[in-house]
């Protein structure tokens, strides 16, 4: 049976006291859904309960601060006070009831604490205008007993543990680092001296919890910046937390500077199971259970790692939010149906903005009370249905176009019970997607496809393709509902754009042999870098290695890729004064570093003023200099206009415009705004 496959992966262990029934953890990850006060609100339980009956074995929740003046966003939650106690105990109770087991992660942020007042060990910190105060002992101790009170309300909320926060470039981690710690006392200098503040922190856990209550840490393997702790340390760091009575060792990575390494974005190629290796020392020298995470997606990978002891859990943090009913589907053996994460930052760039926690896949994800918990599954099939909204029965909805918009609307409307038709004029359905799976590292765009098609199938979705949803068509089936989802196409402004060797980005990167020799891009953005890196034949590859210093850049190192074969010659043009605007901070300083490494030429803060046959005649704005460059093919990407903006109009039926055909933008937007869409129906 093909539950056998994952024989190791959804085995109970042990941790001292607390069996957790099978080696998927979901690991603390911040979501903005508490109260400004620090509680749990109605949000974050129903968030919680969603990864819960989703099958998760361990679910630790979120970094809660373990004093009043220690918060890293207004919508921290925290734990330094009994009043906050009884929504935790809330909470866990209901975790309870799908059998999973629950950690709280204690955190004080010291100097990385974007909400001031910050401390740290040394005065050393990446914000270097305010790297935070310095501690004195006694208020060091003074933080040691907050985490020992944080601990004690932690057990009286029900807890099954506590893990210890010591990544990451918090005041644990701060004093753990050679690089951030250079005091002169007791608590500085050697390895000896840097463990004790957290080594004190234990002690007075376990005084507080008693010899059978589980304590965890959380540190960072590998700082991955210049002077901080590497491999062989963390080892004896292990060595050291196991002889002093931590009970698991939960292994992540990095410091702020090098954050990226911790949440590795889709154009890092050597991600994947970045801290197996680490994970696999560590384990060796310990007799603990030891969790490795980071780049793990399959399924199969995570068996593999189980089953050959390189680890003994597996965090799947990202996977759970793009996916909550991961465990039970890899439990029904039935992974082929996981909705797969596409590593695209979306949910680091919200919290970034300090908006809650959010996934471009899954619509749900951070408004599980909103949308009530639809997709509750632990089947591995599509969701049971939902019902329809009261009052009403079941309609015939048409979806006309079958990208990422079009999919997510059939998708949710037959969920709700409604009888569905979708039609697609190509021969396959995708439609900008198709295009988006193809630059390198995209290929979990391909998986979405996949998934999107399954489910469409298994929930009887009739697709037509190779049909154009023609008015007398859709009028003839007498719909009650029509979800216009027919995309948009590149805006021809410029003198000589409708040459035939002027083509948009789809067309280029679905049909790459109609390319010629000499390219030029049009749009500097996420669509345009992407098709620049695919087209320049990808002759090197980037691996990062952390950070030059605190505060420092990303270092970057490139290399050959085997097998690679010269590429085009390309040129990207772009009017605003920045290539990659659209991409957060460190996916635009990775693809930068590729484009400069495949030679690819960039030209901001340029106009293109004219397009021939051979050339395209450009305008720099900055020296105000005009400049021809050659040019085989000219690819459109970027400019989009909405289609069929007239069509479909004074209907007796409801016509709703959804993702690129009401407004442009990424995947996270066609997926939302079709599933709230649908949801009304």
């Amino acid at each position: 049976m093909k539950q056998n496959m994952f024989k190791n992966l959804m085995s109970p262990v042990q941790i001292k006291t607390m069996q957790v029934k099978n080696r998927i953890v979901f690991p603390p990850m911040n979501t903005n859904l508490s109260s400004e006060d620090g509680c749990v609100t109605p949000q974050m339980e129903e968030y919680y309960v969603r990864r819960a009956k989703g099958g998760a074995g361990l679910i630790i929740l979120e970094a809660a601060g373990i004093a009043p003046d220690t918060r890293n966003h207004p919508r921290q939650p925290m734990i330094c006070d009994r009043k906050y106690t009884a929504s935790w105990a809330r909470l866990v109770e209901r975790l309870h009831r799908y059998g999973a087991k629950v950690s709280v992660e204690l955190v004080h942020y010291g100097s990385e604490a974007s909400i001031p007042p910050r401390v740290s060990p040394s005065g050393i910190s990446k914000y270097k205008d305010e790297p935070g105060r310095i501690l004195s002992v006694e208020e060091i101790r003074r933080i040691q007993e907050q985490f020992a009170a944080a601990a004690l309300y932690a057990k009286q909320a029900g807890m099954d543990a506590i893990t210890l926060h010591g990544c990451h470039g918090y005041l644990i981690a701060e004093f753990l680092s050679p690089v951030f710690n250079q005091r002169k006392d007791e608590y500085g200098g050697d390895f000896t001296n840097r463990c004790r503040f957290l080594l004190e922190i234990i002690d007075k856990c376990r005084k507080v919890l008693g010899p059978k209550f589980p304590i965890m840490v959380r540190y960072s393997a590998d700082e991955f910046v210049e002077g901080g702790r590497d491999l062989e340390e963390s080892v004896t760091l292990a060595k050291v937390l196991e002889k002093n009575g931590v009970d698991a060792i939960d292994l992540s990575a990095s410091q702020p500077s090098a954050y990226l390494m911790t949440t590795p974005p889709y154009c890092l190629p050597q991600a994947k199971g970045m801290l197996v290796p680490y994970s696999e020392s560590v384990r060796r020298a310990v007799d603990i259970p030891v969790f490795t995470a980071i780049g793990i997606r399959d399924p199969e990978y995570a068996e593999q790692i189980i089953a050959e002891g390189r680890a003994d859990l597996i965090a799947l943090g990202r996977p759970q939010l793009a996916d909550p009913d991961y465990a039970c589907k890899v439990q029904s053996g039935r992974p082929e149906t996981i909705r797969h994460c596409l590593s695209c930052e979306y949910c680091l760039d919200t919290l970034d903005d300090d908006r809650q926690i959010c996934c471009a896949v899954n619509p749900e994800t951070g408004r599980e009370i909103e949308f009530s918990g639809r997709n509750a599954t632990c089947s591995g099939r599509p969701s049971e249905r939902t019902g329809l909204n009261e009052g009403a029965g079941v309609k015939r909805v048409v979806v006309a176009g079958g990208g990422p918009a079009g999919l997510e609307a059939a998708r949710a409307a037959a969920l709700k019970g409604h009888e569905v038709i979708l039609f697609e004029k190509r021969p396959q359905l995708g439609g900008t997607l198709n295009a988006a799976k193809v630059p390198p590292h995209k290929e979990m765009i391909g998986r979405l496809i996949d998934w999107y098609c399954r489910e469409l199938a298994e929930l009887g979705v009739e697709v037509r393709l190779g049909t154009e949803a023609a008015e007398e068509m859709v009028d003839g089936l007498k719909p009650d509902v029509l979800f216009l989802a027919c995309g948009s196409h590149y805006i021809k402004r410029i003198k000589g754009s409708d040459l035939t060797n002027v083509i948009s980005a789809y067309d280029a990167l679905t049909d790459p042999d109609s390319v010629g020799e000499n390219v030029v891009i049009v749009g500097g953005g996420a669509s345009g870098a992407e098709a620049a890196e695919y087209f320049s034949g990808q002759l090197v590859e980037v691996v990062c290695h952390g950070a030059e210093s605190l505060g420092g850049k990303l270092k970057f190192e490139a290399r050959e890729r085997p097998g690679a074969a010269p590429g085009h010659k390309i040129t990207v043009v772009e009017m605003l004064d920045s290539i990659c605007s659209d991409m957060d901070v460190f996916c635009k300083e990775t693809v930068l570093y590729t484009l400069e490494k495949n030679g690819v030429r960039l030209c901001p803060s340029c106009r293109v003023e004219e397009i021939t046959d051979t050339e395209v005649r450009i305008f720099n704005l900055k020296v105000e200099k005009e400049e021809v460059l050659k040019a085989d093919t000219v690819i459109l990407a970027g400019g989009l206009k909405p289609n069929g903006q007239e069509a479909f109009s004074g209907k007796s039926y409801r016509v709703v415009r959804i993702g690129d055909a009401a407004q442009a933008g990424k995947i996270k937007d066609a997926v939302y705004s079709a599933y709230v869409q649908a949801d009304l129906i």
